[in-house]
């Protein structure tokens, strides 16, 4: 099975923003976060695989987690929800503790590798995440625009080893679903995460090319919100390659 399947196999994604907050030292976030947190998510059924991430952009949340899944599905899943109710008195304590949480849980829209990819590559030194907010009128063309232009311009710059596009199905932050605004015009949420082993890919003349096409152009007229975030891997715990 090449790379290109097994990154299609994962037809979802959950993926955490958190920061420790004032209330948490990090030495104890991290701790509980490596050592009970994501160990008990990695006997869900469906959840595949999991990495950690910290900033390096200084940005916030500084903090970042990735599971890959079978489907959007998992996140509604007994086993789960049922994770909250038997956690710890330590994870409930940390939990409302922590200065933010953020739980995103997406659809798989596509993948791509570079040719040179090997699995030992994998995952990759860094993650450049990439959200975009796009109305529904121009959701088509952004679709196009990125499967069949933008991540193939992205895919020529030395380091990058792979990218993987989603969709938003929901967004909780404190167990709360975050709806948009009444007065809100309709749009959709898409999510890029493209793994690199270089820190300098942007000062690279193959990323300032892919912003600076006509088809580009046309397609930012569309796009309501966009936010670009750069994390280096902390750890990973179980690899989906």
């Amino acid at each position: 099975m090449s790379i290109y399947e097994k990154l299609d196999t994962s037809k979802g994604l959950i993926f955490v923003y958190s920061d420790p907050g004032l209330k948490v030292k990090e030495e104890d976030y991290n701790d509980w976060y490596d050592n009970e947190h994501i160990p008990s998510r990695l006997n869900v059924p469906g959840i595949l695989s999991s990495a950690r991430y910290r900033a390096v952009d200084s940005q916030s949340p500084s903090w970042l987690a990735l599971y890959d899944i079978t489907s959007p599905d998992v996140a509604q899943s007994a086993a789960y929800k049922g994770l909250g109710p038997i956690a710890s008195n330590r994870e409930k304590q940390i939990m409302a503790d922590l200065g933010s949480i953020n739980r995103r849980v997406y659809e798989h829209v596509m993948s791509l590798s570079h040719p040179t990819t090997g699995i030992s590559s994998l995952p990759g030194q860094y993650i450049f995440a990439v959200h975009m907010k796009v109305t529904l009128e121009g959701e088509e063309e952004f679709n196009r625009w990125y499967n069949e232009e933008h991540i193939l311009f992205l895919s020529k710059i030395p380091g990058w080893l792979c990218g993987r596009r989603y969709k938003l199905v929901e967004s909780v932050s404190r167990g709360v679903k975050i709806e948009p605004a009444e007065d809100e015009m309709p749009s959709v949420d898409y999510l890029a995460i493209h793994e690199l082993e270089n820190y300098d890919f942007m000062q690279r003349p193959a990323f300032n090319a892919a912003f600076q096409t006509p088809w580009r152009e046309r397609v930012l007229k569309s796009v309501m919100h966009s936010e670009l975030r750069l994390f280096e891997r902390h750890r990973v715990f179980r690899t989906l390659y």
